[in-house]
């Protein structure tokens, strides 16, 4: 069975694929946004957001995988 730091690694480049398809995610609302009439804006906003706040809590997951803290959960 892998090492707890191999799991970790095989978790962590899975979640940082899932910030690269957020990222994708943000440009393709971007440019959606600027061709936006008002009334669709808000939503498309809303949404960007959305991806960005999923980034940022990935980024923290990915920081968190760094340090023994959640060694326990891949015994």
């Amino acid at each position: 069975m892998s090492s707890v730091a191999e799991k970790k690694k095989i978790i962590s480049d899975f979640i940082r694929q899932c910030n690269d398809y957020a990222d994708g995610q943000v440009r393709k609302y971007q440019a959606r946004l600027e061709q936006a009439g008002a009334m669709d804006a808000l939503d498309i906003e809303t949404k960007i957001y959305n991806w960005r706040v999923y980034k940022a809590f990935n980024i923290y997951t990915i920081e968190e995988l760094k340090t023994d803290e959640l060694d326990s959960w891949f015994t």
